[in-house]
């Protein structure tokens, strides 16, 4: 007696995670010599394999971009304390130029001029430097600077935001090269491949072709029907 096989159910639909893993798993069979079928040649291989080398590679460049930034940003607070405590801001007085033309105290320096201040520190060291003010100063007056532990003119410390900002940009430039570097990798090689691909359609045509167009048949000594 033959049983009801009951009624027919439709295949659940693959998710989108399955899907994924069902077209990585296509992508990879060639890669390592199954699934090429009766047609599949070496040739075949080689390119799935650069495929899948090449989306290794910028998975890799992604992850190591990433890896930057999020070090650079989580650092960012630390190394901005770090070159801070070397720092020091000081007042220094600007001084009035030599020019027979211009009075002390009363001459002004606009900005983009250069102007030479002068400042005490450590105790007992004076430093002087020609400076850039960042607004209108006039000559006697004070203009806060940054000096170096040992009384020379510093640089203003990084803050937090400029190098967080400054480590995004070398994850992100870091991620852009690599990721450059991996795609003209791998267009040189299927360049290479294709180029191996239509050398031996080539032989094979001229191998094929006098017999394919029968060619051969009317030549003297040629026993093929």
């Amino acid at each position: 007696m033959r049983r009801n096989p009951g009624p027919h159910r439709e295949p659940s639909p693959r998710g989108p995670w399955r899907r994924s893993l069902h077209a990585l798993g296509r992508q990879l069979r060639p890669a390592f010599g199954g699934d090429l079928g009766p047609l599949g040649r070496p040739l075949d291989r080689a390119r799935s394999r650069g495929r899948l080398l090449t989306a290794f590679g910028l998975l890799i460049a992604l992850l190591l971009g990433a890896l930057l930034v999020v070090r650079g940003v989580a650092g960012a607070p630390r190394q901005a304390a770090a070159r801070a405590a070397h720092l020091h801001r000081v007042s220094a007085v600007v001084l009035a130029p030599l020019r027979p033309d211009a009075t002390a105290p009363g001459y002004r320096f606009d900005s983009g001029q250069q102007a030479t201040v002068r400042w005490t520190y450590p105790a007992g060291h004076t430093g002087t430097a020609r400076i850039e003010p960042a607004h209108p100063v006039l000559a006697g007056g004070a203009l806060p600077v940054w000096v170096t532990e040992d009384g020379r003119l510093g640089a203003s410390p990084p803050t937090t935001a400029g190098l967080a900002v400054l480590a995004v940009g070398i994850g992100t430039g870091s991620w852009l090269l690599l990721s450059a570097a991996i795609l003209t990798g791998y267009t040189l090689r299927r360049r290479a491949l294709e180029r191996r691909a239509l050398r031996d359609w080539g032989a094979g045509w001229a191998a094929v072709e006098p017999h394919w167009s029968g060619r051969l048949r009317g030549r003297p000594g040629n026993t093929a029907p």
